[in-house]
């Protein structure tokens, strides 16, 4: 027995509005899916946005917090004032000095919190401050990172046309902020360099280690005993005015030094009466003459002599103040 006509016709019209109730319910299946994905995106892309600002306003207030400092003490008590902090992992090695500020929490945004690591290598730029502010948002879904780099006043440059002399030494007859010392370290204090002197001791640095210790400020009457520095990492050492009390230390016999001697006699002649230099391959600066300069000192000038302490500077900047190394932002998320 066949089918009529008219059966035949009804099944294939209930086939079809079966199909069209599938597809549309298909349609509204996916168009559902389509509008959660867009709220979950806008979700995302809300709590992205939240921890990029936490990130920002802490990277913002560190900068303000170390322009504070600079102002009312100096740059260098920011991070002789901080605890250590481990490094992050691009940063390795002992000249990398680094500190953790936990910035206080952003007004009306209890749902993010916020740190920033400062980091700077205390050998090739102890001016330089890498600035990395990390926030997560308090239920872990998001995290962003914001990087920026200050030039801080921790150290000033020196005369770019400064004496290559063996020996530079003061005259004796100008007051003593303007003699030898200026000449060839120029605004370059002994504030400056007593504080990079010790950074390098806190972390660890010495004449054997990688890198080698660069900078040395003596304040001890006691003989130099020791041969610091080479041609490819020379050094600058200074003798403080309280170690030429009263009268500066001499190198014993056999010490070599490359790089840059510095005898701070305040002016005072008879402070350098009798020193013995040793060998020396660089430069020596006594702040006053030089009476009765033993024929065993023996000081070979050496177009090295100024390494240590020669820092890249942007030119025409005021090295005074605090400011922003340009082209140095960047933002990740970890």
């Amino acid at each position: 027995m066949t089918d009529s006509p008219h059966q035949q016709q009804g099944a294939i019209t209930l086939l079809v509005a079966i199909t069209l109730v599938l597809v549309a319910a298909l349609a509204g299946f996916y168009s559902v899916q389509s509008v959660f994905i867009d709220r979950l995106a806008g979700d995302a892309q809300i709590q992205a946005t939240q921890a990029r600002l936490a990130a920002e306003s802490a990277l913002a207030w560190a900068q303000a917090e170390i322009q504070r400092t600079a102002q009312s003490t100096s740059a260098a008590a920011f991070w002789s004032a901080q605890a250590t902090t481990p490094c992050p992992a691009q940063r390795t090695g002992l000249q990398w000095q680094c500190v953790r500020l936990q910035a206080p929490p952003v007004a009306a945004a209890d749902t993010a919190s916020a740190e920033v690591v400062a980091m700077r290598d205390v050998v090739n730029a102890p001016h330089v401050a890498e600035l990395q502010a990390s926030s997560v948002l308090n239920d872990q879904r998001s995290r962003t990172q914001v990087q920026q780099s200050l030039f801080m006043p921790t150290v000033l440059p020196v005369p770019a046309s400064a004496s290559t002399a063996a020996v530079v030494l003061g005259t004796g007859t100008q007051p003593c902020a303007s003699n030898a010392w200026q000449q060839v370290l120029g605004d370059l204090s002994a504030e400056h360099i007593r504080a990079w002197s010790q950074a390098q001791e806190r972390q660890g640095l010495h004449a054997l280690s990688q890198p080698a210790r660069t900078v040395y400020w003596v304040d001890s009457p006691a003989p130099w005993t020791q041969s610091v520095g080479t041609t490819q990492a020379p050094v600058l050492l200074v003798f403080s005015a309280t170690a030429c009390t009263p009268y500066c230390p001499s190198m014993v016999n056999g010490v070599r030094i490359h790089g840059t001697v510095v005898l701070d006699t305040q002016c005072q002649d008879d402070k350098a009466r009798g020193w013995r230099a040793g060998q020396i391959e660089g430069q020596l600066l006594i702040n006053s003459a030089w009476p009765e300069a033993p024929n065993a000192s023996q000081v070979t000038a050496q177009p090295y002599a100024r390494q240590a302490y020669l820092l890249p500077w942007p030119q025409g900047m005021d090295a005074r103040q605090v400011q922003i190394v340009n082209g140095s932002w960047s933002e990740d998320t970890p």
